[in-house]
């Protein structure tokens, strides 16, 4: 086993104690695709996010991308998102800015009724330090299944319940973020409702692991979700 697969698995099961901070979130989160024709879809994600014990607004994240479908599994997409972010310190509020290029491979697979999605996106960050734009690059795996619970015969309609997990490596300038290649792990589990094969709602609960220089910290998040398909 190499070296990248040991840390990866230390990323996800075992927390950082060093400098380890805990923290309680909660996320709102919209995703829509809007088909153009039946090779371009648009997409638009609108995220937000509360400080620690939801306080107050901490994270704006606006994403949007042009799709390209080569068939009913697999699809490339180029975009561009906007994350706001206002951290706290020594009780005043400031604001930190980030532009972000990504490139993104999405691959889709039925098994028997279960949804899996296999995703890779490589990002390209601009994040705002005083006057200059610090870039760094960095690659996000996500996969994802969605299992339905209780539902009609061809998952149209009806409950089911989503795992995923999602790995993100910094892979150029890692010095300039938190100085570390694996950086953080998303593992997700929800339980959704399926309206119909172009509205989900979905609630769940993401263990957040996140390095930084001087330690790492555990978020506890709640999120609220809603996918649209037109």
């Amino acid at each position: 086993m190499n070296k990248a697969i040991i840390s990866i698995i230390f990323l996800i099961v075992a927390p950082n104690s060093f400098g380890q901070t805990n923290e309680n979130n909660a996320w709102f989160f919209l995703s829509h695709a809007q088909e153009v024709s039946k090779k371009w879809n648009i997409l638009a994600d609108v995220q937000v996010r509360s400080s620690d014990k939801v306080k107050r607004l901490k994270s704006l994240l606006l994403r949007s991308a042009l799709s390209y479908n080569f068939n009913d599994k697999h699809s490339v997409a180029l975009g561009y998102a906007y994350k706001g972010d206002w951290e706290e310190e020594l009780s005043v509020l400031n604001y930190q800015l980030e532009h972000r290029i990504y490139q993104q491979y999405l691959y889709n697979h039925n098994l028997k009724r279960t949804e899996l999605s296999l995703r890779f996106r490589l990002e390209q960050r601009f994040v705002k330090e005083e006057n200059t734009f610090d870039f760094s690059q960095r690659l996000r795996s996500f996969l994802s299944f969605q299992i339905p619970v209780v539902a009609n015969k061809d998952f149209s309609k009806g409950l089911y319940t989503a795992v995923q997990n999602e790995v993100f490596m910094n892979i150029l300038h890692k010095e300039r973020v938190n100085n570390h290649f694996l950086s953080q792990n998303r593992a997700y589990i929800g339980l959704g409702y399926r309206w119909s094969k172009k509205i989900d709602t979905e609630i769940g609960y993401y263990n957040w692991r996140q390095k930084d220089k001087a330690g790492a910290t555990v978020s506890n998040v709640l999120q609220l979700m809603f996918t649209t398909t037109l």
